[in-house]
């Protein structure tokens, strides 16, 4: 048996947004969560996902956050336009491709919706009569009680129990804390783009190649530390990582030489843009995918994560003033062993200039 998803983001997006026992926590990863262990538990019940697919107004936010990690997961964008209302046609473009795939694909045993939407009635009416397995994938109390009597229980999985338990047990974001930029300042990256990102680091998706010395750091440090002390954000939260850890990745002798190279391209990125701030989003796109390309997305993003385990980084949130939504940091601890032992292998590179 084959299975087709299809996710009404938006809704899914909503539906955790609001919800109490989820403060602190970083909704557009708890959504991403989800969707992980629905397909593990799909392939679980051997009715592995064939074709994935996700409608948002990807132009806005949460959708331009989230479009490459859904991509990656199988889940194809479907960009859906958005009216004055602010309301987008991902209900019938969903519904659309559902038709499609009623008639078209007979390889295909069964059919997922992930929304709790009212609209979807007549469609999963439409995929039972076709003889189809259907699961509706929702947050019970975000979800039409139409829907779910027309469902039918049995064919109802709550979308909040597919989230990891390592999320479920997160810690809530600690105290305010407004940080002032010294010496020992580091680099700071953001999990989201920060609206100014371009202005700042023209050049963020460009090559990685070569190496910045000591000297160069040195440098730029005076510039980098007073630039962070004008624009650096008062931090709003510390907020948990939801990123899958390097334990999940294969073990091998590579990862710490990994963690080292990751530190280097963190140090150099600084030195490129200039700035102490470095936004996570084109930093895993540009540097991370092209320096580490024969690892998968999530496996960039789980060194990062290494890193902050290891207590090389930390993350909090930032208030954004550019947006109604915060953006997180990541701080680089210079003190750090790894970190001491990155610049001295810049410092000794320079030296065999």
């Amino acid at each position: 048996m084959h299975a087709a998803v299809f996710v009404d983001f938006e809704n899914l997006f909503l539906s955790l947004k609001n919800r109490e026992e989820l403060t602190g926590q970083r909704i557009r990863d708890l959504c991403l969560s989800i969707l992980e262990h629905l397909k593990a538990r799909l392939h679980a019940d051997k009715v592995p996902m064939v074709l994935g697919r996700s409608y948002a107004a990807f132009d806005t936010y949460p959708g331009m956050e989230v479009a490459h990690d859904l991509a990656l997961m199988g889940f194809d964008p479907q960009y859906v336009l958005t009216g004055h209302a602010g309301k987008n046609s991902a209900d019938v473009q969903l519904a659309c491709d559902v038709c499609r795939v009623l008639y078209r694909r007979p390889d295909i045993d069964a059919v997922v919706i992930v929304s709790g939407d009212r609209d979807f009635i007549p469609i999963a009416r439409q995929v039972l009569e076709e003889n189809r397995e259907l699961r509706v994938v929702a947050i019970p109390d975000s979800t039409s009680g139409d829907l779910r009597m027309r469902v039918g229980g049995e064919r109802f999985w709550n979308a909040l129990e597919l989230i990891g338990a390592d999320l479920r047990n997160a810690h809530k974001p600690a105290p305010p804390v407004v940080e002032s930029p010294g010496p020992g300042v580091a680099l700071v990256a953001a999990t989201t783009e920060h609206p100014s990102a371009t202005a700042t680091h023209p050049a963020v998706g460009g090559s990685v190649g070569g190496s910045v010395g000591s000297n160069g750091h040195a440098a730029h440090a005076d510039e980098v530390v007073e630039r962070a002390a004008r624009s650096k954000a008062a931090i709003v939260g510390h907020i948990p990582v939801t990123w899958r850890t390097i334990d999940e990745m294969p073990h091998d002798a590579e990862i710490g030489e990994r963690l080292q190279q990751c530190i280097d391209l963190i140090l150099r990125a600084q030195i490129r843009h200039g700035s102490a701030e470095v936004w996570l989003s084109p930093f895993l796109k540009g540097p991370m995918s092209q320096h580490f390309s024969g690892l998968v997305h999530p496996e960039r993003r789980a060194l990062v994560n290494e890193l902050r385990h290891r207590g090389v980084i930390r993350i909090a949130e930032r208030e954004n003033q550019y947006a109604d939504h915060p953006y997180s940091v990541i701080v680089l601890d210079e003190a750090h062993a790894m970190v001491v032992a990155a610049h001295d292998r810049s410092k000794k590179r320079e030296e065999v200039k």
